[in-house]
Parts: structure tokens; sequence; C-alpha cells
């Protein structure tokens, strides 16, 4: 009989450590998805997925614009002067994203050189792209991230408008692969930076 409840106490310790060792771990992951970029203090892919959710649920009646910037020619940078050249510019860089979009707007970074807009109350695709204009000519100018070093990069931008049937990961392809076809297009025309 006592052998029988020392078996089942220790069952109940082996499914006290599962339970807590599994709360832990969702502890950890929701860290994980609720902690900024560390270079840009922006939100990351995770936290942008949240709040483009959120968004595409309050624009009932609005689109909803997404907008995919590429970096062109900071890779060029990490490759001429190293990572922390290069990260230094992509921080500033980040801080002219902030800078050129509207209030309201939501600026994430989701990847070395990837940063993902979410810009609600667009009035149609011309109000995107004009957003768009506005966005990659603050990269007119050359980028300055240590004193005496200065490095042109290009904004490519791509545009995805929200639909009936849009999500969260299916604005983002839509813009990812519409600034991918931007890009395409201009090396094809020699025209890179």
């Amino acid at each position: 009989m006592d052998t029988i409840r020392l078996e089942e106490q220790q069952d109940v310790l082996v499914q006290t450590a599962a339970v807590i060792a599994a709360q832990r771990q969702f502890a950890q992951r929701l860290r994980q998805r609720t902690v900024p970029d560390p270079l840009t203090g922006l939100p990351v892919r995770s936290l942008l997925i949240d709040r483009l959710e959120l968004a595409l649920a309050a624009s009932d009646t609005g689109l909803l614009g997404v907008l995919s910037c590429n970096l062109d020619g900071i890779t060029a940078l990490e490759d001429l002067r190293g990572r922390a050249v290069a990260d230094a510019a992509r921080a500033e860089a980040a801080g002219r994203l902030v800078t050129a979009v509207r209030q309201g707007d939501v600026v994430a970074r989701i990847s070395a050189q990837t940063f993902v807009l979410i810009c609600p109350g667009i009035t149609d695709a011309d109000d995107a792209h004009g957003i768009a204009r506005r966005i990659a000519t603050a990269f007119d100018e050359p980028l300055h991230p240590l004193p005496g070093v200065s490095h042109k990069v290009r904004l490519s931008v791509g545009v995805a408008l929200s639909g009936r049937a849009s999500t969260a990961e299916s604005l983002i392809a839509s813009a990812n692969e519409a600034m991918t076809q931007i890009r395409h297009e201009r090396q094809g025309s020699g025209r890179h930076g």
C-alpha cells in the first residue's frame, strides 16, 4: 500500500515538474516575442505580426498599407567597413524611417536590411505609393554611421494593400514580393544603389 502511494506521489511530482518546465518555456517564448530589436529598438517580426493583426481587425472601413523596405547597398558597406559600421548605418536608417512616416504608422525591422511599415488609414494605392516615395526620399542623402564615414544607400519599397482575405503574413509576403521586383528591375537597368 505504501509503495503505491509513493509511486503516485512520484507521478504527481513528475507531472508537476513537466508543467513547470512547459510554463517556463512558454514564458521564455513570450519574452522573445515582446523584446524589440536590440540594434534599432524597433519591433521585430513577431511584434509586427501582432500589430498587423490588430490593425487588420481595426481597419473595417479603410485600407491598410504594408510597405517592405530594403536598404540597397548596406551589404557593400558591411563588406567594406565591417559589421559595426554597417550596424551603425542600419540604426541611422531606422531613425530616418521613423522620422519619415506618419503619426500612427508602425516601423519594424524583420531582417538585417529589411524594414516593414504598417500604414493604416490609406485611401487608395496612390496614397500608399506617396508614402513610399516620401520615405525613399529620406535616403537621398548618404548615411553617416561614424564621423568621417558616409555611405549612400537606396531604399527599395514594395507596397501591398489590404483586401477582404488579407492576413498579416499574406500582406508582408506581397509587400516583400513587390520590393524584390523593384530591386530586380533596378539591377536589370543598372540603377542599383
